[in-house]
């Protein structure tokens, strides 16, 4: 009996030292790193999570590690802002996806901008959209390879804010280290086709690197792949694409011996009510159902094993968990209890002890900051949430037992509400300062950089022709038939 208590406390010891130097092991390590994010899917594109059919993705999924309770913002420019910088969008000053509130404020350093300072390779390949005027391009944040589209979306046209003119999911015009060009094929195999050929240049070169793979798929206008004929696949072939192109890229980094030195990251950009969560709002808002969504973390060998973990994470995250791996002197951005913080300590032991902190979510977007303040707002720690759908009066729930927010029970607990409205009047007042794009002065509409663009690098005979054939505003032909 004492020989197998010596043994089992031999045993604890042996799995408490083997944890303490497997974390101490992953503090720069400079991994590669490999991020891909899709636009607006949320749960629905993976089958494991009751989505549609998701073959590879769901492979990502068996094998890796999946964070439970992550999330990110309700919609596409603030996500990238919070994630790419470590802190709320609003510190970034994005506020919105259009009308100029998408660019992110180049005072702060970006995860591009860390990684290169630490001697990684950046490439950016799809959707930026923290900005289209030249200082706020990837290319001036950090990134050495940028081939990408313009705005929000391939073919968007709004005021301050429009891709190329007339341009389409197939064969369309992208931005490329500072030049237009004109491409052949679907844009999530280009961005994918680029991203794994510019991954062997670096491999070649022997450069750690950093890929980022934020797509535009599956945001409007839901263009399909061009069949040989010249008509359109079905709809549904729009995300066969996206799950046939991870498949590739797991592939490559597999056959090529990168899987043992790669994190490999799937993220969405902001939640949908979708899949079999049934939660509460979709893109848009501070309801569960807007900002959670899955999170797979795979490095083959260091964070595998098909586990999960439920703690309160998300985009803020990665900045300073990435900046631990590569041995960067950067520390997280942010002191606040609702700033990002490093996710290594989870990563090793997803049951470890993990601080209780605040998560703040904002739909942003507001008319003006004034009335904006409890306009679809929201703050939670790991139990507990508030959410102010229209005015200063939140709702409160009990997400232990009530994840789909159907509940509202702020009266019976005055002291939570109290508590974290205090905390979100705080938030608040930080940001103030920082909200930098909300009194812009007055820009003509016809400020649009991508068509400026275009006419410097094809002339002005391909531009005007390029305009009159753009029928609708959200793209020709699966646009909103809207006219210019």
């Amino acid at each position: 009996m004492l020989k197998t208590i010596q043994i089992r406390i031999f045993t604890f010891s042996l799995l408490v030292l083997f944890t303490a130097n497997a974390y101490s092991s992953l503090k720069g390590t400079r991994p590669n790193i490999v991020l891909i994010m899709p636009d607006d899917i949320s749960y629905g594109a993976i089958s494991a999570y009751g989505g549609t059919a998701s073959p590879h993705v769901d492979q990502l999924y068996h094998l890796g590690f999946r964070f439970e309770d992550f999330h990110v913002s309700p919609t596409c420019s603030p996500t990238r802002a919070a994630m790419l910088t470590g802190r709320h969008e609003c510190y970034g000053g994005v506020t919105h996806t259009i009308n100029m509130r998408d660019r992110l404020n180049p005072e702060l350093r970006t995860i591009a901008d860390m990684l290169k300072d630490a001697g990684y390779a950046t490439g950016i390949f799809g959707k930026w959209h923290l900005g289209d005027s030249e200082a706020f391009r990837p290319d001036q944040r950090g990134f050495d390879e940028v081939y990408i589209h313009g705005a929000g979306g391939i073919g968007q046209n709004y005021p301050h804010s429009a891709d190329y003119p007339n341009n389409d999911y197939n064969n369309p015009t992208l931005y490329h280290n500072g030049k237009s060009i004109k491409t052949k094929g679907y844009c999530t195999d280009l961005f994918f086709d680029r991203g794994i050929e510019w991954i062997k240049e670096q491999q070649k070169a022997e450069n750690p690197f950093f890929c980022y793979l934020p797509l535009n798929v599956n945001h409007g206008p839901f263009i399909p792949p061009l069949l040989p004929d010249g008509s359109h696949a079905p709809k549904s072939e729009i995300m066969k694409n996206l799950d046939d192109n991870v498949g590739k890229m797991t592939a490559f980094l597999e056959s090529s011996g990168l899987l043992e030195n790669t994190l490999y990251i799937y993220v969405m950009d902001n939640g949908a009510k979708s899949g079999d969560k049934k939660l509460k709002g979709s893109k848009g808002s501070a309801y569960e159902g807007g900002t959670r969504v899955p999170c797979i973390l795979y490095w083959k060998g260091k964070i595998d094993g098909g586990v999960d973990c439920h703690e309160l994470v998300g985009h803020i995250d990665f900045y300073a968990t990435f900046a631990e791996l590569v041995g960067s002197e950067d520390s997280a951005p942010g002191k606040k209890d609702w700033d990002g913080r490093s996710l290594l300590p989870l990563l090793e032991n997803p049951q470890t002890d993990w601080p209780e902190r605040y998560w703040v979510s904002h739909k942003t977007r507001w008319k003006n900051k004034e009335s904006g303040k409890y306009a679809m707002g929201a703050i939670r720690d790991s139990r507990w949430k508030i959410v102010f759908p229209k005015g200063p009066e939140p709702e409160l729930y009990d997400l232990d037992t009530d994840l789909q927010e159907k509940h509202n029970i702020a009266e019976q607990h005055p002291d939570v509400v109290e508590r974290l409205k205090a905390q979100y009047e705080a938030w608040w007042t930080d940001i103030q300062p920082y909200l930098v794009n909300d009194d812009l002065p007055n820009i003509p509409q016809a400020h649009k950089p991508y068509h400026e663009l275009y006419r410097r690098d094809f002339g002005e005979e391909a531009f005007l022709a390029a305009m009159t054939a753009m029928d609708w505003d959200g793209g020709k032909p699966f646009g909103k038939k809207k006219k210019k």
